[in-house]
């Protein structure tokens, strides 16, 4: 019996010995992380934001060690000793079968690894092969569908349905997907396919450090695997949130569950090809974008179509510290909104399959024409046409410094001191743009659609000859006979020159910029979808706008500024900004391009800076300068329109207009003009001075 005792261990202590001498990484799978080291199984660290790993297994002596949780005891085990806490139901025996290592009753063992048989071999133990064995039959893969149900019943009114709210999913799609909560781990749960073979976890703690949890020892698939099958175009994301963000706004997406899971796209591809055209949109981080160049290579090796969609969905920006920064679709839906990511991915997907449809001559002859002489004659074609033909604003002499007025493609600002009428000066200019048939968005973020055409009806009253302040216009209930005359001849007026083309404050729009943007991406759609021009945009004022919690007023007017002008270059537009001065400004009435308050940004990516200020703030040839609280009730009517940026010239003209606000009309002081030349740029310089006492009509421009 001892004898048989004391064969038993050498043949188990030489089994011992030839597990310890490989690396746990040779019999379970282990998920690398930076820096050389793994993502502990146990605890999971390593797949956190920093993505910095726990696992350590020593070169020296195979040794596992986790620093994250200290899963292996303190001085951690040897890899039998590792495999023992992975596997605590299993027995030693059971372990060297999993090995690939079977005892014999003859006091030897069987080894059934290539791997065991050269170690063998080197150390000279005797080794029998095991005989091929009949093929068993597969066992049916595991199902957890009566969990995944128990789960989604608990999800209702639970701290995961708020969770899953907050990162922008609908009640439906929660529903669609069969979402749940496990209330004992304060997780949510999310299926991973209909069959219910596998389940992740997402806890719902805002500060815990196991962000996620999956099921052990049952292996991970990916992630709505037939979305590759169901669609002409689908999304490769990291994480099945992501995938859900882009299935609920109308695409199709498969999740790899991090750049380690890229294996399980390409296995299964392999396994199974699809016809779909693929499109990369993993993490807008390093890590993602060096997976994506890796999964494009393998893709291509696999002759399937695939394009990097990762800037068309989350953007350009790629600094993190930036506030237009968006890591991964889910993101894109919490801060941009749905109708952000729906259109990105609706735009994305019609791209990628169009070009999938081209011949390669086809791809070459587009090629063509976006470099080279093809760049060269679609120039030439486009500014031939009317594309960037100026429209006037109606101000004679800034029309003639502008060329001829606004261009499309522009980002035009207008700063003003208080009380100098920088509303009523951008409702006058577009509605006259609107008179004239373009048509017009103005968001005022300050007033109600009542107020801002109150004020409208009062200029055309007073244009017509009627003087009817704005707060008498919205007094309708005391109107004279003849005010009630004049404010019908104007509605009559407004309701056929003005209204076809322009609207006031849209309904279901708030000051929010996420709010906004999608707003101006959806009217500019809806034109171009009937082959319009998309419409002009003003937004009065800036610094009413609001954001998102991380933004602070700097950061929310830089994302405003690239938002706006991509949207003016992109649909072909004039954007008009009305922002307020700074306080050195508004005190002394001075205008540079640094008057804008937190505007730094929209300074210096702005096409033309206007500033309107009170006439006697300027210092000019003969005349004393003062500070807006110097000026009397009369000389705060006179104010100056002037281009503190021109980025294609006009730089320093002023016009000097005469305000008055009880009826919101302006009137241009004519002054006589002589054209010199400085540095070879044609600019005109006053020489003349207009009377002192109001305007008399017939001898000035009212508007």
């Amino acid at each position: 019996m001892d004898e048989k005792l004391e064969q038993y261990n050498r043949e188990a202590d030489r089994i011992r010995a030839q597990i310890n001498a490989q690396p746990l990484t040779s019999f379970y799978g282990l998920e690398k992380s930076k820096g050389g080291l793994y993502v502990c199984p146990i605890c999971k660290s390593g797949t956190h934001a920093h993505k910095t790993g726990a696992l350590s297994i020593r070169k020296t002596d195979n040794r596992v060690t986790c620093f994250g949780g200290q899963c292996f005891g303190d001085k951690g085990q040897d890899t039998l000793g590792a495999l023992r806490i992975l596997f605590p139901n299993k027995s030693e025996r059971e372990i060297f079968a999993y090995c690939g290592y079977e005892m014999t009753s003859g006091g030897g063992y069987r080894a059934t690894s290539t791997a065991a048989e050269d170690f063998s071999e080197e150390n000279g133990l005797t080794v029998h092969t095991v005989p091929p064995a009949e093929e068993e039959p597969a066992a049916p893969p595991p199902s957890f569908k009566a969990e995944i149900e128990q789960y989604a019943a608990a999800l209702p009114g639970s701290e995961g349905e708020t969770y899953l709210a907050g990162r922008g999913l609908t009640q439906e799609t929660m529903a669609r997907f069969r979402l749940g909560y496990d209330a004992r781990r304060h997780t949510v749960t999310i299926p991973y396919n209909p069959q219910g073979s596998y389940y992740g976890r997402r806890s719902t703690l805002p500060d815990s450090s196991r962000k996620h949890d999956n099921l052990y020892g049952v292996p991970m698939p990916l992630f709505n695997a037939a979305a590759l099958y169901s669609s002409e175009a689908c999304f490769v994301v990291e994480s099945p949130l992501c995938a859900i963000s882009i299935a609920q706004e109308g695409g199709s997406a498969v999740a790899i569950s991090g750049v380690g899971g890229k294996t399980r796209l390409i296995d299964q591809l392999k396994k199974k090809p699809t016809a779909a055209a693929i499109i990369l949109c993993l993490d807008n981080d390093d890590a993602g974008r060096k997976a994506t160049a890796e999964i494009g290579a393998e893709l291509d090796a696999l002759q399937v179509f695939c394009v990097d969609g990762t800037a068309a969905i989350m953007g350009d920006t790629q600094d993190a510290q930036e506030a237009q920064y968006r890591k991964d679709p889910n993101e894109v839906l919490q801060r941009s909104g749905a109708e952000e990511l729906r259109r990105a991915i609706e735009e994305t997907a019609a791209e990628t399959i169009r070009q999938r449809s081209m011949t390669a001559q086809e791809q070459e002859e587009e090629r063509r024409q976006r470099t080279g002489a093809g760049m060269v004659h679609s120039f030439l074609e486009e500014i031939q046409t009317h594309k960037y033909e100026p429209v006037p604003t109606g101000i004679t002499d800034i029309d003639r410094a502008l060329g001829g007025g606004f261009i499309r493609q522009w980002l035009i600002l207008l700063g003003a001191a208080p009380g100098a009428g920088k509303t009523a000066l951008a409702q006058w200019i577009f509605e006259g743009m609107a008179k004239a048939g373009h048509d017009c968005v103005y968001l005022n973020l300050e007033m109600s659609r009542n107020q801002v055409m109150a004020r409208s009806f009062s200029r055309l009253a007073a244009r017509n000859g009627v003087k009817i302040r704005v707060t008498d216009v919205m007094q309708g209930y005391k109107w004279t006979e003849e005010q009630r005359q004049a404010i019908m001849q104007v509605s009559r007026q407004y309701t056929e020159e003005i209204a076809p083309h322009m609207v006031y404050n849209p309904d279901g729009v708030t000051p929010s910029l996420d709010s906004i943007l999608p707003y101006l991406e959806s009217e500019a759609q809806r034109a171009e979808q009937m082959d319009l021009p998309a419409p002009y945009i003003v937004l009065d004022y800036l610094q009413i706008v609001g954001g998102n919690d991380r933004e602070d007023a700097a950061a929310l007017i830089k994302r405003a500024v690239v938002e706006l002008k991509g949207y003016a270059m992109r649909h072909n537009t004039v954007v008009f900004v009305i922002m307020a001065h700074n306080r050195a400004s508004n005190s002394s009435g001075i205008l540079t391009m640094e008057s804008g308050r937190d505007t730094s940004a929209l300074e210096y990516s702005a096409d033309i800076q206007l500033g309107l200020t009170f006439t006697k703030c300027l210092k000019r040839d003969g005349q004393k300068r003062k500070d807006p609280d110097e000026l009397t009730e009369e000389e705060r009517h006179y104010v100056t329109l002037k281009i503190t940026k021109g980025r294609f010239g006009g730089t320093g003209r002023e016009v000097d207009l005469y305000f008055n606000g009880e009826t919101m009309t302006y009137t241009q002081l004519m002054k006589d003009f002589v054209e010199v030349k400085e540095d070879d740029d044609p600019f005109y310089e006053k020489i003349g001075a207009p009377a002192e006492d109001q305007p008399q009509a017939g001898e000035q421009l009212s508007f």
